[in-house]
């Protein structure tokens, strides 16, 4: 062992001496990752005879990088802790390294000879190549893969006596969310340490992808011995087949790239239904073929961890969208969905009626996306006339048509370059222009009107309709292959007459506009009489209603007199004279079910009665929840 550890030394000394002359390495005597390490840190500018600092960033910025990532920490830190109790030895210090190179969790460096390996992984110091130059972890991040950085294959000088070991942790869309590493002090020995990090690595990469919310989950592995072990690879499925989720063994195992949103009987020589049907059947893995001609043992998967972020409650993103009003916890979940779609870069499809918050969500879409730092171009469609559309969509070169700018224009697709367009109203766009609109799309290429030459496009696309797509696209008002090009996930907003959170929304919106002193309140003739509104404009007509009342309350308290005169007199349907009471109530609940598009919550909540009294009602008096309806689902 002595002696090996001495021709390695050497041996690397002779590659460093080579390398600081700038003189061709013999190819075996130095990793190349480690090599192009080397080469790395010496482009970002760095001396390797310099002195090393570690200094963890300031508090406030830990604190924030820790809850940034808690979520993710929720998932790291019992592999991490399980990993350090199984170690032989004492002499380890294992972190989790986040994808920019801080260090966020650590734990180990019991012995005193280990304090500067303790000092190097504290939590906030940053470990990226450009910082700490050539280690386990700026390495691994750098090379996306798992690597040894032994002794004097460390860049800086000062470092030369750890050894370390890290593997990257990849997230379910594909990307490094970061590493794990583990570190000692450099003694020659070999790092046992590697394989233990990637079954880790694998067991965290498992508990994400098993945490997102209202998928399918699958596991698959060429073996069938192995398919029910923790080394199978885990896919998470939308109900339409979308990939949503994937640990790395899994994207290796169906050939899938890094953020690719696939279907994935894009993958398999199947379809989605096919597969779950035979899966559904059987307790035992079945075997599917890729379009390759590889055969995959496939098996459905028990969630046998708890959800970190349930719809509504924990997952940041649907903690932010809760604070929005469009954002509610019916439509929490399809939200989620649609911010891990976009962000694999298919496009989403928001339906919902006029100020459901459409372009809100949309926005929120973009600046919680990979394209957050480009621009967010909205163009709403029904607003623009037909004989302009064209040239706000797709630009003008100069003299184009009469009255157009002598400069030229670039359309909405060159300003969202790098950004993403956000089409609303897309349902009223003429016909003959979506034939256009679904070449450019398709082809990801423009031509200003009057010009020849083809501009690249770079930007996501969000669509958005307060109209029925399908029924356009069977009466020949929208085409179907335009509808399929757009529709890559569905998301309804719920309108605000259906919304179970309406009184919370309320206070939210009173809380806003009443300032500092949060004195601003509904009294209770004004609150109940705003639940039998009907709301046709939704979001955007509550708060207009509450801006009005806040106006004109002299005391902080809205009354019936503060409302608008619409809404200050209770509207009541026509029920025809003569009637019976007990007819009278009958059309009462028939109408306001047809009001309420079948939402018996809703319902109940207009006519101030328990949703137990709509349901007796119903059968009662042999009422049916209109057509196209479900009273289940649309609660």
């Amino acid at each position: 062992m002595e002696r090996f550890t001495t021709e390695f030394d050497q041996t690397l000394r002779h590659a460093w001496h080579l390398f600081t002359e700038g003189r061709e390495i013999p190819r075996h005597d130095v990793p190349e990752t480690i090599h192009r390490s080397w080469s790395r840190s010496r482009e970002y500018g760095l001396n390797e005879s310099a002195r090393i600092l570690f200094d963890p960033v300031p508090r406030a910025r830990l604190r924030e990088l820790s809850e940034r990532h808690r979520i993710l920490l929720e998932h790291v830190q019992p592999d991490m802790t399980r990993l350090f109790d199984t170690l032989d030895s004492r002499d380890w210090v294992l972190a989790f390294i986040e994808a920019e190179g801080c260090v966020v969790a650590s734990i180990g460096g019991e012995k005193p000879d280990m304090r500067d390996v303790v000092t190097a992984l504290r939590p906030g110091v940053n470990l990226s190549e450009h910082i700490a130059g050539t280690s386990g972890p700026g390495c691994a991040l750098a090379e996306g893969r798992p690597v040894v950085v032994s002794g004097g294959e460390h860049f800086f000088e000062a470092i030369r006596r750890f050894s370390c070991a890290a593997v990257p942790v990849m997230s379910p869309e594909g990307r490094v969310a970061g590493v794990l590493n583990g570190s000692r002090c450099h003694d020659g020995r070999p790092m046992g340490i590697v394989e233990p990090l990637m079954l880790a690595a694998r067991s965290i990469e498992n508990r994400m992808v098993q945490a997102l919310p209202d998928t399918t989950l699958i596991r698959l592995h060429c073996n069938p011995a192995f398919v029910a072990s923790p080394l199978a690879g885990v896919v998470a499925l939308s109900e339409h087949g979308t990939v949503l989720g994937a640990t790395s063994y899994a994207r290796h195992l169906l050939g899938l790239e890094s953020n690719a949103a696939v279907r994935i009987d894009e993958v398999l020589d199947t379809t989605h239904t096919a597969m779950l049907d035979t899966l559904r059947a059987t307790d035992t893995p079945a075997r599917f073929w890729r379009h390759n001609g590889v055969g995959l043992h496939v098996q459905l998967m028990r969630r046998d961890t708890p959800r970190m972020y349930p719809a509504g409650t924990s997952h940041p993103a649907a903690e932010a969208a809760g604070q929005r009003p469009c954002f509610d916890r019916q439509a929490s979940r399809s939200v989620w969905q649609a911010e891990r779609v976009y962000a694999q870069g298919l496009p989403v499809l928001i339906n919902g009626e006029t100020g459901t918050g459409k372009e809100v969500l949309a926005r929120h879409l973009h600046e919680s996306g990979p394209r957050r730092h480009g621009p967010f171009v909205a163009i709403n469609c029904s607003a623009i006339p037909t004989e302009l559309i064209e040239s706000e969509l797709f630009g003008y070169e100069p003299g184009a048509f009469t009255g157009a700018s002598r400069h030229g224009k670039p359309g909405k697709f060159e300003q969202a370059n790098g950004g993403t367009l956000f089409l609303d109203e897309i349902g009223d766009m003429p016909l003959a222009l979506q034939a256009r609109l679904l070449r450019v799309i398709q082809e990801r290429t423009v031509t200003r009107l009057g010009g020849t030459r083809l501009l690249q496009l770079d930007c996501a696309l969000l669509c958005a309709t307060h109209r029925d797509l399908k029924r356009c696209v069977q009466q020949g008002e929208f085409r179907e292959d335009l509808y399929y090009r757009i529709n890559g996930l569905s998301v309804t907003l719920t309108p605000l007459r259906a919304r179970e959170d309406f009184d919370a929304l309320i206070d939210a919106l009173l809380d806003e506009l009443g300032g500092a002193d949060g004195r601003l309140r509904l009294d209770s003739a004004s609150r109940q009489r705003l639940r039998r509104h009907r709301w046709p404009g939704n979001i955007r007509e509550l708060q207009q209603v509450l801006r009005l009342g806040a106006a004109l309350t002299h005391d902080g308290v809205i009354r019936l007199e503060d409302l608008p005169l619409d809404l200050a007199e209770p509207a009541s349907d026509p029920i025809e004279p003569g009637l019976t009471l007990q007819s009278a109530e009958r059309a009462a609940i028939a109408q306001a079910l047809v009001r309420n598009g079948g939402n018996v919550s809703a319902t109940a909540r207009e006519l101030g009665v328990a949703r137990a009294t709509i349901y007796r009602k119903l059968q009662q008096f042999g009422l049916e929840l209109p057509r196209d309806t479900c009273a289940e689902g649309s609660d």
